[in-house]
Formats: structure tokens, C-alpha cells, sequence
């Protein structure tokens, strides 16, 4: 390894120390997380999520992804149960 490669190398190493576990470097922009989340719902139709576990299985920060399925449910692609879990509509 050249030394400019050596070092870039050790400081993506330390920032990756510095980040907590499972932590969301950068989210996709909102058309590709509509898409991903529409997707995996209709591929699993009896599908149900808190928003915490949307978070981890979208790889998303849980604000990002409350305002994510919060629209989708306005615009009627998916529910609210009463349980707060997400399901198609």
C-alpha cells in the first residue's frame, strides 16, 4: 500500500471508531426510499414495522424514516395500525 492510500485508509478506520454502532452514515435521496420501502412491502404484503424497526431494516436514521412512512401513509400507500406499526393499505 502507497502511503497516500495507507493514510486515507486510517482516517476512514478512525471515523468509523468515532461513529456508534449502526450508525447511518448518508441516506439515499427520498425518491430511492420511497421506492426501496414501496418495494419491500409489496414484496412482503403481510409486512409489520414499528418505526424503529423500519429504521434498522432501511438503514435509516428513525426521524428520516417516521417522515418517510408518515407520507406514504398520506398518500395512501400504506397504514397506521393501532398496535404503530406500518402495514401496506
Amino acid at each position: 500500500m502507497r502511503p497516500a492510500e495507507h493514510m486515507k485508509h486510517r482516517v476512514r478506520l478512525a471515523e468509523r471508531r468515532t461513529r456508534p454502532r449502526d450508525a447511518v452514515v448518508g441516506e439515499p435521496q427520498r425518491t430511492h426510499l420511497v421506492s426501496m420501502i414501496v418495494g419491500t412491502y409489496g414484496e412482503m404484503p403481510a409486512l409489520q414495522l414499528h418505526v424503529d424497526d423500519a429504521a434498522r431494516l432501511f438503514g435509516l436514521r428513525a426521524a428520516t424514516c417516521q417522515i418517510v412512512l408518515d407520507a406514504l401513509v398520506d398518500d395512501g400507500k400504506l397504514r397506521r395500525t393501532d398496535q404503530g406499526c406500518y402495514v401496506r393499505a
